[in-house]
């Protein structure tokens, strides 16, 4: 498992947070998930091998809201 983290466009409230939480912890093969509202941050304990940046994307897309890899990714 690898935690990654995205910056999420649009999310501007509690209740977009947990949306998106709710949403993409039904997926087996994300482990764990953390939306930081203040920073506009999502991290993401998942199967690298099994989730991509754009399943992450289309999940959250859905939702009306764009995640996209943050760029302080080492």
């Amino acid at each position: 498992m690898e935690k990654k983290t995205y910056d999420v466009i649009g999310m501007h409230c509690v209740s977009c947070s947990s949306a998106i939480s709710k949403l993409l912890k039904k997926n087996k093969d994300i482990e764990d998930v953390e939306v930081y509202l203040s920073d506009s941050k999502l991290v993401i304990t998942l199967d690298e091998s099994k989730v991509s940046d754009q399943m992450v994307a289309e999940t959250v897309g859905r939702l009306g809201y764009r995640a996209v890899p943050a760029n302080n990714e080492k």
